[in-house]
């Protein structure tokens, strides 16, 4: 993946003396590290939400008429078992909505997945401790509920018969609930092998770290996986269905990808402006003033859900408080421009706009009572 991020780069090789080249850079190690590994296979999970699971599933659990004790809880902890970036669950929080989600449940996900999952946490646990690890996993779930009952509560519910686009398989569908959870459930652990979640196990395996000697392995058990999920498809779903499933997938990549691109540009140049170790003396207190910047800047820049957890590690190191770098670690991966822009054209300017301002002001408070435990 290392070799085929430098070949994206050498791409825009001739602008390295231009001022763009910042970003330029973001986009090329965005394309070179997420694009295989992150984003794509969410557009085909995302894609199979809208055709395979019918609004009945949905609404069931996050539905606008859902047992609110059930709808928040479900969305906020089903977004940790994907390994997403706040662009990364854009497709999916699409389909969910789409297929006749309550606005505040679907915007407690779309909070809640990229911010926390179970990759994530044990990365915390390694750099950060247990104290972070616990805190994090419980600041994510709260917050991400009051943000979403905020959502419902400044925001207009979409009636469920206004929604487009919506491709529903429920007439005459003989798959049980258990063969649409074992398509699932090979979705996402494509989605997680690519992300390179079982490199340790494969390290194991063949005796190396060496990023070389763990990418072919690691495309071999793609490969495996991808085989199952065809077998599975064959036997279990019709041709016309597998059909509107790519055509679904491709619509969505069209849709948001664009959007994703065009912000992690912006956020390459924006890193010329705020250099966060030049400003550490900011953090160095846990005042409301210091984690409000640090929700702020977290909110616009684009830090993966992993490599946030190595960055809130260095900014600790120069002297950052555990409170401001709590609230790094959640509106950070949480949130970005790219992921912001890109929710636009979905959810509409206003509902993204209110969604950002929650994010900030919930982080930083998140982050304001973590630090007052220190």
């Amino acid at each position: 993946m290392h070799q085929f991020f430098k070949s994206i780069l050498g791409i825009f090789e001739p602008f390295r003396d231009t001022f763009i080249w910042p970003g330029l850079q973001q986009v090329g190690e965005f394309l070179g590290t997420h694009l295989l590994s992150g984003m794509i296979p969410a557009f085909f999970i995302a894609g199979a939400i809208g055709v395979f699971l019918d609004n009945q599933r949905i609404t069931k659990l996050m539905g606008s008429k859902a047992n609110p004790f059930i709808a928040y809880p479900v969305a906020a902890l089903s977004g940790g078992l994907l390994t997403v970036c706040s662009c990364g669950v854009l497709p999916i929080f699409t389909g969910i909505m789409q297929q006749g989600a309550g606005i505040g449940p679907a915007f407690t996900f779309l909070m809640a997945s990229p911010a926390v999952n179970l990759i994530a946490l044990t990365y915390t646990y390694t750099l950060l401790g247990t104290k972070f690890m616990i805190w994090r996993a419980g600041l994510v779930f709260f917050s991400s509920i009051f943000i979403g009952l905020g959502m419902k509560m400044l925001c207009k519910e979409q009636p469920a018969e206004e929604t487009q686009n919506i491709v529903i398989m429920e007439d005459e569908d003989e798959r049980t609930d258990g063969q649409l959870l074992t398509f699932f459930i090979i979705l996402i652990f494509i989605m997680i092998t690519s992300t390179g979640v079982f490199d340790p196990l494969i390290a194991k395996a063949v005796k190396s770290n060496s990023p070389s000697k763990l990418l072919l392995p690691r495309i071999g058990i793609i490969i495996f996986e991808i085989i199952i999920l065809s077998i599975v498809c064959k036997k279990w779903f019709y041709k016309s269905e597998i059909i509107l499933w790519l055509r679904k997938s491709k619509s969505l990549f069209f849709l948001i990808f664009p959007k994703v691109l065009g912000g992690i540009f912006l956020c390459g140049l924006l890193t010329i402006v705020f250099n966060l170790p030049k400003y550490i003396k900011i953090f160095s207190v846990n005042d409301f003033q210091g984690n409000f910047i640090a929700s702020i800047i977290g909110s616009i820049m684009y830090f993966g859900t992993i490599v946030g957890v190595t960055i809130v590690t260095t900014m600790r190191d120069y002297g950052m408080h555990p409170g401001p770098a709590m609230t790094l670690l959640l509106s950070a991966p949480a949130v970005s421009l790219p992921s912001i822009l890109a929710l636009v054209p979905i959810a509409g300017a206003k509902k993204s706009a209110i969604f950002l301002l929650l994010v900030v002001l919930f982080s930083a408070l998140s982050g304001f009572i973590f630090g007052s435990t220190f």
